[in-house]
This record gives structure tokens, C-alpha cells and sequence, in this order.
């Protein structure tokens, strides 16, 4: 999904027809198969065209060269992370369960295939300059739009200071990609999963503690 906004826009844009639109989203459905296979490293435009099935062409029409591609793929998985989450907290009817329990959706979010290449994604960035640069005003928009639903999860509820869910759901998310990589180097590692169900624990306590009355 692209910015509205042209101060957040990073590449240049063209209204695509059906056909392309569904290209695209093929292509970047594969470059997410890709990083999540193999790692953001070795992911090139040679291998997401033999994933996707399309030509070097198609795929270089869309995106003309691997930061393009790239870039794409962040906002595409930033965007699916955070609809996803929406999804799952609007489902839960109880205001106070939906607060209590959203550690729990955002450690299922995080590790769904998007959730995984973007923690992939955001990894690289630390040591790529010019993808940090690119990927920084989306991100910034996306960061700014959850804030705005932590608030009102938080308030909803009734948690006594909605403002600190600001922070306390990026606590959430930071713990929740530390632990997925510390998760995929062996599912079973028992401190691992207890890690993972102590931050799920702790946060429904904080919520109990400070709820209104």
C-alpha cells in the first residue's frame, strides 16, 4: 500500500492495471518466501524469479533493481503485520481481554511468514545505509498509525495511563523479533518458550495491575 502522503512516498509510482497489480503481488509474495527460506541476504532478483515463475523481465518492470524490491517488501510486510493485528484484536469482543491478550497477538503476528521477513528486513537495514534511509518514512507512518490504535486499545480497556501502551507495545514488539530469532535457531529450546510465555504473562499482569478499578 502506498502513501498518499508525497513527503512518504520513496519511489516514484504508476497506476498499474489488474494484471500488473496481480504481478506485483505475486513477486513480492516470493521475494517473502524467499527471505524466509534463506534470509534477506540471499535474496536476489534471480531468486525470486525462479520462485515466482516470471521472467527476469517482469520482475525488473516491477522493480528494476533489489533495493526496489526490497523497499516493497518492507511496506508490503509492515502493512500485513499491522493489518493483521488489527484483525486479530478486533475479533476479541471483551475490551479488556483484547488489551490483556495482545502480547499474544503480536507474538502470532511477528510470526507469521511477513512477520518473519520483515524482522529479516529490519536486521539488514542496521548495515545498509541506503535500505534504512528508504524504508524510514514508511515505517515512521506505520509506527505513527499503531501508536494511535495502542491508545485506544489501552483506553478501551481502561488501563489507567492509555499513553504508556505507547511504549509498552514496542517493548512487546522489540521482544517479540528478539525472541523469534532466538526461536528459529531450535523451537525446542525450553528457556526459549518460556521466554515467550513469560512475556505473554507479564503483560496480562501489568494489565491487572493497572486497570481502573
Amino acid at each position: 500500500m502506498q502513501s498518499s502522503d508525497p513527503a512518504l512516498i520513496t519511489r516514484p509510482t504508476r497506476r498499474l492495471t489488474d494484471k500488473g497489480a496481480a504481478t506485483r503481488e505475486r513477486i513480492l509474495a516470493a521475494t517473502v518466501d524467499r527471505i524466509v527460506e534463506s534470509g534477506f541476504a540471499a535474496m536476489t532478483i534471480e531468486s525470486v524469479m525462479a520462485r515466482a515463475g516470471l521472467s527476469r523481465g517482469s520482475v525488473l518492470h516491477q522493480f528494476p533493481t533489489r533495493l526496489d524490491l526490497a523497499i516493497a517488501t518492507a511496506e508490503r510486510t509492515m502493512r500485513a503485520v499491522m493489518d493483521a493485528a488489527r484483525t486479530r484484536a478486533h475479533a476479541v469482543d471483551d475490551p479488556f481481554e483484547r488489551l490483556a491478550g495482545y502480547a499474544d497477538i503480536v507474538w502470532d503476528t511477528h510470526s507469521t511468514p511477513e512477520g518473519l521477513a520483515l524482522t529479516d528486513i529490519l536486521h539488514a537495514a542496521r548495515w545498509d545505509g541506503e535500505l534504512l534511509a528508504a524504508i524510514q518514512p514508511v515505517a515512521a507512518q506505520v509506527e505513527a498509525e499503531i501508536a494511535g490504535e495502542l491508545r485506544l486499545l489501552a483506553a478501551a480497556g481502561g488501563l489507567v495511563e492509555p499513553e504508556a501502551m505507547v511504549a509498552r507495545g514496542w517493548l512487546l514488539v522489540a521482544s517479540a523479533r528478539g525472541l523469534i530469532i532466538e526461536h528459529r535457531l531450535g523451537s525446542n529450546r525450553h528457556v526459549v518458550n518460556a521466554a515467550i510465555e513469560e512475556m505473554k504473562l507479564s503483560h496480562r499482569r501489568y494489565c491487572e495491575t493497572h486497570v481502573r478499578e
